[in-house]
């Protein structure tokens, strides 16, 4: 048996081990480290002194090939100047176009031009080129020129990609400030030696060269060339470095990296008398370099690697077993959060198989669709539509569908927007697909709700202002019928009078009526809201309208529960009792009939019912009978529901329609 002095001796051992291993391997990699380290910095230094070389050679070269740009220039300025000079001898006004024809073909040119001093054209003769003008910027530099005649010539490169040729423009003011001499020649034979002789074109040459990665001339202005893009080249202003090696007389170099690529970079101050005084920035890779100093990491990981390797080992064999007992438990605790939310979800999600059958599936989409439970279940047997059915979507091109559809689930319509994507194995092959449900049903009433609302403020603001033009001259008239009534008798035919006038004052009447539906539904008047006993209020007004309900054959029946005390306006109120029974009244014609108002109390929110035995309202326009003017009466304004819509909306309150168990409308109102 282990004694108490054993255990403590292997926990020592243990421990020894592992620190004669640890330092070891600190031991192994220092040395490989700091050898690492001393063959980096000598390798370092051999790689900028060949840095700083290349550099100085090449700002001599460019100096050279900047002179040789001017002498480019001279050369051409002292061939056109001649040609111009032939052009000066001439009298002004009497420069032809056959003369200067003959001028610009003895010497090769494309064109000639004379201008004279007021900037107007005097004679021009086009020998050859595509061209058949001067264009319009050549002509505003004829103009500067005679505007500041400091400087007597100026020698423009054209290289516009609208003609294929390049072309030199030579400017020049006469010696007597007479007139303006314009000269067009072909300046391929001048671009193509540039080219070989210029600064950036030596720069680009030499940065092909193996271990140059880019050479720029730059200065605070801007890129004057560089051999690659200069869109990530940043600025002199912007960079510490660029600022000190500006004020430097030596060359400064750092490491540096640009586009991914370790560069050491070699920077000197750099001017000649046509260039601004700017910086001659060279970039050496370090490629050759990081591969050598690769080397010796290698070494150093595999030193360092074996011994950690070793470490690790015995910790993973110390650890093992906690840690395994830890990753179970968080397993276990993950798989808990995660089922959790995945069931308390309010978005259906369902998992389906190769097979159509459902595999998988939360507590909303159970209690979305009314079945439970639905594992094993098809597919097609729980979702009928035949636009997303299993094989239809297996069978399609596309990964995800989405669609809306009206589903009717339990007797209830619901509004569910469907998204179905496919499920792939390991070898890109469908093996089933995962089905998202969204019940829309809400979503879609509160829409409908808000586009009603929003009509009816609307109409309501156009029923008022017409209701208060119509009500003035509708006074006038009924004032004028009751006085033609009371003051006129004519001898004849006085019945008929009578009766004339008295029809007009009834259809006054009946539009004062009209516009005092359309005020109402226009003012939106403030609700005077307090708490009332809804009973009570039912039974006056059934005690108020039950000599007409009796006259017309009328049965109203009342079902009221216990008090119920509700936040209501109450005139407002009667206001909706009276609109529901004329509306019950007009739906039975003149028929005798039955009209029920009930109350109840259903999870803390009080209901009133109002239903009769009419002929109801059909399902599909039940969307519609509370938007302004719609009717299906002959002699209906298409206000009275509305109004009523609009006053249990202003009170924060519900009201739906619904098919009666008597045959008629049911209107259901929640408070």
């Amino acid at each position: 048996m282990k004694t108490q002095t054993d255990k403590q001796t292997g926990i020592f051992d243990q421990r020894f081990l592992t620190i004669m291993l640890i330092v070891l391997a600190v031991a192994v990699f220092l040395i490989t480290y700091v050898s690492i380290k001393e063959s980096r910095s000598d390798s370092f230094k051999l790689l900028v002194m060949q840095g700083q070389a290349f550099i100085e050679s090449l700002s001599s070269a460019a100096e050279n090939a900047i002179t040789s740009e001017q002498f480019y220039d001279n050369l051409v300025h002292k061939r056109y100047n001649e040609i111009s000079i032939e052009l000066e001898q001439k009298e002004l006004l009497k420069i032809s176009e056959q003369e200067l024809y003959q001028i610009a073909v003895n010497h090769n040119l494309y064109a000639a031009f004379t201008y004279n001093i007021d900037s107007t054209l005097i004679a021009g003769s086009i020998a050859r080129g595509s061209f058949v003008q001067l264009p319009d910027y050549v002509v505003e530099e004829v103009k500067n020129l005679i505007a500041n005649p400091e400087d007597n010539y100026l020698l423009l490169l054209d290289e516009a990609e609208t003609h294929d040729e390049i072309i030199h423009y030579y400017i020049k003011l006469s010696n007597k400030l007479d007139r303006v001499i314009v000269l067009a020649a072909d300046a391929l034979y001048y671009v193509e030696a540039l080219k070989q002789t210029q600064i950036g074109y030596l720069a680009r040459l030499m940065a092909q060269e193996k271990g140059i990665s880019y050479i720029i001339y730059q200065s605070t202005e801007g890129i004057i060339f560089s051999s690659r893009k200069t869109a990530e080249i940043l600025s002199i202003e912007s960079d510490e470095f660029l600022v000190n090696a500006l004020e430097s007389d030596s060359v400064m170099h750092r490491k540096y990296k640009m586009d991914d690529e370790d560069i050491l970079e070699l920077v000197r101050p750099f001017s000649t008398a046509d260039f601004p005084y700017g910086l001659l920035r060279v970039g050496l890779s370090l490629n050759a370099y990081n591969v050598i100093s690769r080397g010796y990491d290698i070494q150093m990981i595999i030193f360092s690697a074996a011994l950690f390797l070793l470490v690790l080992v015995l910790m993973v064999y110390l650890n093992s077993r906690r840690k395994r007992k830890e990753i179970t438990a968080q397993y276990h605790q993950i798989k808990s959060i995660s089922d959790k939310i995945f069931d308390e979800m309010e978005t259906g999600v369902a998992a389906v198989d190769y097979r159509g059958e459902i595999t998988l599936a939360n507590n909303a989409f159970e209690k979305i669709f009314g079945l439970k439970p639905l594992v094993n279940k098809k597919w097609d047997s729980v979702v009928s539509d035949e636009s997303i059915t299993f094989s239809v979507f297996n069978q399609s091109a596309e990964s995800i569908m989405e669609c809306e559809i009206d589903f009717i689930i339990q007797g209830e319509i619901k509004s569910l927007l469907v998204v179905l994507s496919k499920m792939k194995d390991v070898n890109e092959t469908t093996s089933g697909m995962v089905a998202v449900v969204y019940d829309m049903t809400k979503m879609k009433e509160l829409e409908k709700k808000s586009a009603r609302k929003e009509r009816l403020s609307e109409m309501g603001n156009l029923a008022a202002g017409v209701a208060h033009e119509i009500r003035n001259p509708l006074n006038t008239i009924s004032i004028a019928s009751q006085r033609l009534a009371a003051e006129f008798q004519p001898n004849e035919n006085s019945e008929e009078y009578l009766s004339f006038t008295k029809q007009i004052r009834d259809e006054t009447k009946r539009l004062n009526v009209i516009i005092t539906r359309f005020l109402a539904l226009a003012r939106g008047e403030e609700q005077k809201n307090q708490t009332v006993d809804l009973n009570e209020i039912i039974l006056k007004f059934v005690s108020f309208v039950k000599a007409e309900a009796d006259e017309r054959n009328i049965e109203i029946e009342i079902d009221l529960n216990e008090s119920i005390k509700v936040d209501a306006d109450i005139d407002k109120l009667k206001q909706v009792l009276s609109n529901l029974f004329n509306n019950a009244k007009e739906a039975l014609s003149g028929q005798s009939g039955k009209i029920k108002i009930s109350t109840q109390n259903v999870n803390r929110n009080s209901i009133l019912i109002f239903e009769d035995s009419g002929p109801g309202i059909p399902s599909e326009i039940r969307d519609k009978i509370f938007t302004p003017y719609y009717t299906t009466k002959e002699a209906g304004t298409g206000l009275g529901l509305p109004t009523i819509h609009r006053i249990i909306s202003d009170m924060g309150r519900e009201i739906k329609v619904e098919e009666s168990e008597l045959g008629g409308a049911k209107f259901v109102i929640m408070f």
